[in-house]
């Protein structure tokens, strides 16, 4: 059973769960974009050796929200990520994500390159380019919707459609992993069950970093890192290299079988034995 904690970061209350040995090797584990810290219910009991930490990132699951008026940049991420390591008390750690939160370890790892041990990027590297013509109409975009937005979830009378929701997504998904991502993000009152996810999250991004910039982030990662990647993911073989070879570092690509949220589904245990095999090889170099 994963262990309930909770952090103080930046004035906002960050819960997460904890699996495995407290005096194993730490690793952080971020989840996807309106996911949560379940994204490794099926993950992390498999590497009972180490010390798994996986959180709620700010705006989702049961974590808090930013304060009216601030947006989630992918970007700030990188502080965010730092105060939780300071909150955790860890000077270092493995760190994991998986697509956003991928994203985001890849800008945590370029700016902090000897806080990360190890790093694991499952469907991910680096967060989406964006074009630097379209950039005006971007931010113009994201204040007028931050400004009209109503804040406010839709209730319904039973989770179950909540499920389903996620069932009916353009990322396939099995039933046991929308359930388990599902009831950590719902909540309920008077009026029924609603999404406890922020609503901003779903906001059009003010600003995305160029490619050279990404590229740049990149180039700095200095720790052994572990490339998983889905068959029928968001990346192909032939798109991942103009990044991937960017790491001048140690590392190791992986291509599996299956689909985006590939670590929540029948190859969670393969994806396990990958992260554990790549972990124990560089005990034994």
């Amino acid at each position: 059973m994963a262990k309930e904690i909770e952090l103080q970061v930046k004035g906002l209350t960050i819960r997460g769960q904890q699996w495995g040995a407290p005096e194993g090797q730490r690793i952080l584990c971020l989840h996807g974009w309106l996911d949560n810290s379940a994204s490794f219910d099926f993950l992390g009991p498999k590497l009972d050796d180490l010390c798994v930490v996986a959180i709620d990132l700010p705006g989702h699951g049961l974590s808090g929200h930013w304060p009216d008026y601030q947006h989630y940049h992918l970007w700030a991420a990188v502080e965010d990520i730092d105060c939780i390591l300071l909150a955790l008390g860890w000077d270092s750690c493995i760190l994991l994500g998986h697509s956003m939160g991928a994203a985001m370890a890849t800008l945590y790892a370029g700016t902090f390159p000897s806080k990360v041990e190890q790093l694991i990027l499952i469907e991910a590297i680096g967060p989406m380019a964006g074009d630097l013509e379209g950039a005006p109409e971007r931010l113009a975009k994201a204040i007028v919707t931050m400004r009209e937005l109503n804040p406010q979830q839709g209730r319904r009378p039973s989770i179950s459609g909540f499920i389903e929701s996620r069932l009916s997504g353009h990322l396939s998904l099995s039933r046991q992993a929308s359930e388990a991502i599902t009831r950590r993000a719902v909540a309920k009152d008077d009026g029924g069950y609603y999404w406890r996810n922020d609503k901003r999250l779903k906001l059009t991004s003010m600003m995305r970093l160029p490619e050279p910039l990404i590229q740049s982030f990149i180039r700095s990662i200095q720790s052994r890192t572990l490339g998983i990647f889905a068959e029928k993911g968001l990346f192909s073989r032939e798109s991942l290299p103009l990044r991937w070879d960017c790491i001048s570092a140690p590392k190791q690509l992986v291509w599996l079988d299956g689909g985006h949220h590939l670590h929540m589904e029948e190859q969670a245990q393969e994806v396990a034995d990958h992260i554990l095999a790549f972990l124990r090889s560089d005990h034994e170099a």
